[in-house]
């Protein structure tokens, strides 16, 4: 009988495990289509973009940034963010995170970037509204100095893995 149990078990544990597993690749697929979605979302924007300035050209108007991409430049910006964030999100899945001074990506673990040797700043765990687990830095002064980067440039060419 203590055969059967152990083999009880052991057959709980690895289901445990493998839907676990393709919990944890499910959610990584569904980011991985959101970040491709997004990008050609952008993709679609910044032709849009580029037709308005053409036709403004070629009927030699004045172009008007505010008045005429304005709207495009913020969805731009939005699904940027977007990208952004399921990126995180996919880091953290893979218990990873991103060095702030090499942009390498790196163990969640690591005291020091193996790439840069830069100290890592600590990190706490977080759920977001939809109860899912993800990392989120404490560091007023990165938030700080964030907010005074300029905007980054999203290559929407290349393709996620």
């Amino acid at each position: 009988m203590e055969f059967f149990n152990k083999l009880e078990e052991m057959a709980t544990e690895t289901y445990k495990y493998t839907a676990e597993k393709t919990s944890k690749f499910a959610k990584e697929t569904k980011l991985k289509m959101k970040i491709n979605e997004n990008k050609s979302s952008i993709n679609k924007l910044y032709e849009s973009i580029g037709k308005i300035i053409y036709q403004k050209h070629v009927r030699e108007e004045n172009i008007n940034i505010k008045e005429d991409i304005a709207e495009d430049c913020k969805k731009i910006d939005q699904l940027s963010d977007e990208i952004e964030n399921c990126r995180m999100e996919l880091l953290n899945l893979k218990e990873r995170k991103q060095c702030p001074n090499c942009y390498k990506e790196i163990n969640i673990e690591y005291e020091y970037c193996p790439n840069c040797g830069v100290k890592q700043e600590e990190i706490n765990s977080k759920k977001d509204n939809s109860g899912n687990e993800y990392i989120k830095n404490d560091d007023k002064e990165n938030e700080e100095a964030n907010d005074k980067q300029d905007v980054e440039i999203v290559d929407v060419s290349e393709d996620e893995e």
